[in-house]
This record gives C-alpha cells, structure tokens and sequence, in this order.
C-alpha cells in the first residue's frame, strides 16, 4: 500500500482493496503495545495508520482503500473528517441492509451497535492514513463472522473491556463474499463522483488481485437495476391476474393532469405519485391533487416492493422550500401532504429540510394544513425528533408499510420496532398531532400479522390507518402473492374502529395519501370548509 501510494500521480486510479486477513494484531503510530493483554501466538505488526491495536481475521471485511482526496476536494486535509464520515457511513447503510442498526461515538472511530442485547459494542473498525500527497490507505474492517476470542486478548482500539461483536452473533448469518460486495458498493456509492474515478479489487492474502463490476452511482436506478444490489433475490413468477375490483383511471387532457405537471416541472418539483408509479395518480392529477416529495428523486436504499430510483443522492436544492411554498400558494392549496426518498446520507436523514419547507410554507399559506410522510430517520431519530419540534406538522407519518416477519424481504435496511418507536416518541411530543400509518396487503402476510400490525399501531398512540392492496411495479420487484377481496378490506376497516383508530383508510386502491384531507377531517384537523378543488 505505502509503495503504491508513494509511486502513484494525477493519473493513478483510485482503487480498494478487499481482503481477508490470517490472524494478525496490528497496531497503531501511537499505540500503547500495554492494550496487547495476551498475543497468543498471534502476530503483532507494527502499521503507520492512526489509531491503537485491533484485530484481523478470518470472517472480516478488510477494505483498504487508496484514495486521491485532491480529486474531490481541493485541499484534502479539509476533505479527511469528511472521508471518515463518509466511510462510516458505507458501514452504517452495509449494516442497515441486513436490518442492522450500527451509530458512531463522539470520539470513538469506528460503528458500534445502537440497540438490542448488544448495544454499545464495536462491529467495524477504521484507521487510516492520509500521505502528504493527499493519498489515503489503510481502511476499514467489518466483522462478519468470526472467532471473537482473540479479541479479549487485547484491550481494542486501547479501550479495556469493549465489548466487540459480528454479524453472525447478531442474528445475520451471510456469505463473507457478499458483505464485502455490499459494503465495496456502498463505499463506491458515497465516495465515487464524475472525477473520482475509483476501482474495486477483491485480494486474498497472495495478493492477487480480481477485478469487480463497477457501476455509476450517480445514475437513477430503478427496476432491474435496482433491486440487483440488494441481498434479497427477487425471483420472477407468474402474475396473478388482476380481479375486477382493481380499476384504475388515468388521467385525460380534459382534466388538471398536464397542467399539474406542467407546474410541477417549471418549479423543478417531484411528486410521489409519478416516482412511485402510484396508481392513483390519473384521478389525484385530475382534481389537481398530489403529494410532492422532496430532497431529490434517487433514494439511499432499495426497498424492492418501492418504485423511486436509487443512486446516489444529489445535494440538497436549497431553493426547494421556497418552489415548494410558491406552488402551494399559486394553486390555493389548503391541505398538502410532504413526503421524501430515504436520505441516509444526511447526518439528520432530512430532517431539516422537511422543517424548512413546513416553515416556508405556513409563511406564504398560513391557512394550509401539512402532512409530512416521513422515512425513518434510521439512526437518527433523537436529532430528527429535535429539529421537526421547531416547526412541527399538522400530522405526522411514517408508513410501517408491512407486518415484521416480511421486513427482512421487503424493507432491507428498515426496522419494525424502530418505526413504531418513531411513532410514539412524536405523539408523546406533540400530543395533540394526529399520527398516522400504512401498510400494504398481498406481500404474503397473513389477515391475523396485519391486525396484530394494527394492535401494534395503536399501543404506540397512532390514531390514523391506512390499508392499500400491494401492485408490483414491474417483475423485477416483489410480486404480488394475494389480492385482497373487498369483504376482508371491509373486515380490516371494522376492527380498526373497534380498536380505537379515529379514522381508517382501507381498500385496494387506497394509498397513504390518498384523499389525505379526508382522512385528517376524520380527526378534527379543520379540514371541514375545504373545497374539493383546494385540497391535495
């Protein structure tokens, strides 16, 4: 590694590379060798990184990566703090994919668990060196699977009795080759940009090197190519045929169709309804309806039921608060439901942006009603919880959007329990906002997982539901496994009143922000004097 960054120029190409490591303990510049309890025959190699000592092993993603930081920044010691976060950051979505939750410390490099049995212990590893040159090497290490054992022969990373942990003691048991796959993407996900030329390179311990498929990151991918990246396999089926009770309408030029989006392009705006092929979105366009999502149209994961390309996100639009309110108000909207992609990328996951639109809005419309469909903030929900208290919506939701034994499949990167955490700590914030939720029905899920979904829901205070019927947006995404008849939507809705919801929302067609308006006027949001042409 030292020689090829010492050898290397303007032209040498960025490259990582994946390795597998014997057992060995490495150390530090300024490590105190004091922290090496009991090497136990096991190497002790002396490394000019940062950091102290930890371990390396069979079962361990070890990705070096040799990076110009000039190429992306003009002054790379001003682009080293955000290098790390960004290499964080590739863990925290790796982890996330495989419904891990993984957090920093102040202070502390590296990505440690942030909750269940073994909240607080150390799960990846980072140390690196950046050359005068602006060239980095060294990098970091995710353990997978592994005999933890040697790493209670040392105090890791000089703190005595850290507690270390792997996938596998997690619950996640995968092929090593696959999380080195998935964490290199995610790398390549956040640090490759138009001049950032980087390569991928999986090495064993002989050095020899084999070449990976590479891709563009900062391209929208949607369909095939989206759901190839993912850990779960989509495998193609036979579609069920539609019954009769699915009907859609499209839109017509007799109607506000084009003239919506006409308005919503001249404001570089995006709407849900198009991102997401919803199958609504004929008759919501045509009442001059629809729910405008924000922060971009490429989402940080690949949830594979979801329509909305994935890619690399591009930066936040600081005028987009201000398009947005201009077009609320310019179309005399009184109810108006915000949504976004999922934004891993932000240290607030959105959740400043989301605030500055509802404030910006409520400037230019005071009378407007704000729904927010929020992602989970996924590791972030203190921060987030924080700032939406500064400018809080009229109702606030977060779609679970399955039942929990299908979330592995459907929502990579999502957790059942944290939703429904997010839920609760805003309503115990703001109690007199309505909360609100969705599922949806034919992923496979049976009649009782979706009442106790609802159970679930209304022991965390949410007061309003949504039930719609699942429609794969092409065979490469999920397919649909049932359609639901009409007498069990009807079945859905009864109970949920029985249980105490104050408004339900349930049948084939419906989606979470469908008639929304309705919806919220079911739980006294003063939506009563709204006219149908004033809603969306």
């Amino acid at each position: 590694m030292r020689a090829f960054t010492d050898a290397r120029d303007e032209h040498t190409q960025n490259e990582f590379w994946i390795v597998e490591h014997p057992p060995v303990y490495t150390l530090g510049l300024g490590a105190d060798q004091s922290h090496v309890l009991a090497a136990h025959d096991i190497p002790v190699v002396q490394t000019d990184r940062g950091g102290e000592v930890t371990y390396h092993g069979p079962g361990q993603v070890v990705i070096y990566l040799l990076i110009d930081l000039r190429r992306s920044h003009p002054k790379a010691r001003l682009f080293a703090r955000e290098f790390v976060n960004k290499i964080e950051q590739a863990v925290i979505n790796t982890l996330a994919a495989y419904n891990l939750t993984g957090e920093r410390k102040e202070g502390a490099p590296g990505i440690y668990v942030s909750d269940g049995q073994w909240q607080g212990a150390k799960v990846a590893a980072l140390g690196l060196k950046v050359r005068g040159n602006g060239c980095t090497y060294h990098g970091v290490s995710l353990n997978v699977d592994m005999d933890l054992t040697p790493f209670s022969w040392i105090n890791p990373c000089g703190y005595a009795g850290l507690a270390t942990v792997d996938m596998k003691t997690l619950g996640v048991t995968v092929p090593l080759s696959q999380v080195q796959n998935a964490l290199a993407q995610n790398l390549q996900d956040l640090l490759t940009a138009p001049d950032f030329s980087t390569s991928l390179h999986t090495m064993t311990t002989e050095n020899t090197p084999v070449a990976t498929a590479a891709y563009d990151p900062t391209e929208k991918q949607k369909g095939a190519n989206k759901t190839a990246r993912i850990p779960i396999k989509i495998v193609p089926m036979e579609r069920l045929p539609k019954p009769d009770w699915i009907r859609v309408k499209a839109g017509s030029p007799t109607t506000r169709f084009y003239e919506i989006k006409d308005i919503l392009r001249a404001n570089k705006l995006v709407t849900v309804c198009e991102e997401a092929s919803c199958p609504n979105i004929g008759e919501c366009f045509g009442k001059g309806t629809a729910t405008f999502m924000i922060m971009g149209d490429k989402c940080t994961r690949r949830c594979p039921f979801c329509d909305v390309g994935h890619g690399r996100p591009d930066p936040l639009d600081v005028d987009e608060p201000a398009n947005l309110a201009k077009t609320i108000a310019a179309l005399k909207l009184s109810y108006v439901v915000i949504t976004s992609v999922d934004r891993d990328d932000l240290r607030d996951g959105g959740a400043a942006h989301f605030a500055e639109c509802i404030t910006r809005v409520r400037e230019l419309s005071p009378m407007t009603r704000i729904e927010i469909l929020t992602p989970d903030f996924r590791g972030r929900m203190d921060r987030a919880l924080e700032i939406l208290n500064m400018a809080p919506p009229d109702v606030m939701n977060h779609n679970l959007e399955t039942a929990p034994r299908l979330y592995k499949e459907a929502r990579p990167g999502s957790d059942y329990e944290y939703s429904l955490n997010l839920l609760k700590r805003f309503k115990e914030q703001h109690p007199n906002t309505p909360t609100k939720s969705g599922i949806m029905v034919g992923l496979g899920e049976t009649d009782e997982e979706v009442l106790q979904v609802m159970r679930d829901m209304r022991a965390h205070n949410v007061d309003m539901l949504t039930i719609g019927q699942y429609l794969a947006p092409s065979g490469h995404h999920l397919p649909v496994r049932r359609y639901v008849h009409p007498d069990v939507f009807k079945m859905y809705e009864e109970e949920a009143y029985k249980m105490g919801f104050a408004h339900a929302a349930v049948g084939a067609m419906v989606r979470s922000s469908y008639h929304a308006d309705q919806q919220a006027h079911g739980v006294g949001t003063d939506c009563e004097k709204l006219e149908d042409n004033e809603k969306v």
